[in-house]
């Protein structure tokens, strides 16, 4: 009677295992992955799964996590599973991303995301499966930024101009971030131009992120070049506010910042602002999730 029983209990896991191998083959499931409810605290994302025919599936999810160049970024919010759909919101910690976006730019803008499932089926057999995805966008781009030469003092005199700026290292500490970049210049001038300080407030999305200053003064030699070391210092509760700002406007954002250098001119010790452009940053996250969940599905 056991043996029977056990017999009974096999051949039906079997044609349910078949059953579910033949549905999945014959019409695999949609996979698609999309923004939440998004506060200065958290971002919700949302996974949703769709299948064509009905899924006798017996199956519970435990917990599902996210993680970004190895640290912890999010846990599940919520998990409704059927036979024809599943959804799964997960609540990401807007302030473990940035911690872990830090870590992404510290370890050459070269990276990793995770997102890991764990459950069971008919209550007993575990599942475990992740998405790993490569990341490998150039965020330190964004901050080059320039500024024409103009004219001072009636014409007499020109500002010196901003070439390039280029972040050459990324440091963590005490809750804040800070950028090194090296910024060159321009002196066109027939005299040199002393350079005593230059300061500089970021703003994404017309959030303050940050301000910088110049390391140690120097002079830029007449119709000349000079490259000067910069500090910038990021606030992770602003990157944090203009993340979700971010992800508001479409994954895309307006980096602007407000510059201005002391310098001595014909005798004359001025401070003038220059006048940088926007520069616009554009990420495709979700759409990189979809394409890792496109590759889940086809194995």
């Amino acid at each position: 009677m056991i043996k029977k029983l056990v017999a009974i209990v096999l051949l039906a896991l079997l044609l349910w295992g078949a059953y579910v191998s033949y549905t999945l083959l014959s019409s695999p499931p949609k996979l698609s992955a999309r923004w939440g409810t998004v506060t200065e605290t958290n971002t919700e994302l949302i996974i949703e799964g769709e299948w064509n025919r009905p899924l006798l599936l017996p199956v519970s999810l435990e917990n599902t996590t996210m993680g970004f160049m190895g640290i912890p970024i999010a846990r599940t919010e919520r998990v409704e599973l059927s036979g024809e759909n599943a959804l799964i919101a997960l609540s990401i910690d807007n302030q473990n991303l940035i911690s872990a976006l830090f870590k992404y730019l510290e370890n050459g803008q070269s990276g990793t995301f995770e997102v890991s499932f764990k459950g069971t089926a008919l209550k007993v057999i575990p599942l475990r499966f992740s998405v790993t995805r490569n990341v490998g966008m150039d965020v330190f781009k964004t901050f080059n930024f320039t500024s024409e030469s103009k004219p001072v003092l009636g014409g007499l005199a020109y500002t010196p101009a901003l070439l390039e700026t280029k972040v050459t290292r990324v440091e963590e500490k005490d809750g804040k971030g800070t950028l090194i970049a090296d910024m060159r210049l321009y002196n066109p001038n027939s005299f040199p131009i002393p350079l005593s300080n230059l300061t500089f407030d970021v703003y994404a999305n017309d959030v303050k992120i940050g301000t910088g200053y110049l390391l140690k003064p120097t002079t830029i030699p007449a119709k000349d070049y000079a490259t000067v070391r910069t500090t910038i210092e990021l606030d992770k509760s602003a990157l944090a506010r203009a993340w979700a700002l971010h992800v508001k406007n479409g994954e895309r954002s307006t980096i602007e910042v407000q510059m201005g250098v002391s310098v001595s001119l014909l005798g004359k010790n001025l401070k003038i602002p220059l006048k940088t452009e926007k520069r616009y940053l554009e990420t495709h996250i979700i759409e990189d999730i979809n394409g890792a969940l496109a590759g889940l599905v086809r194995g």
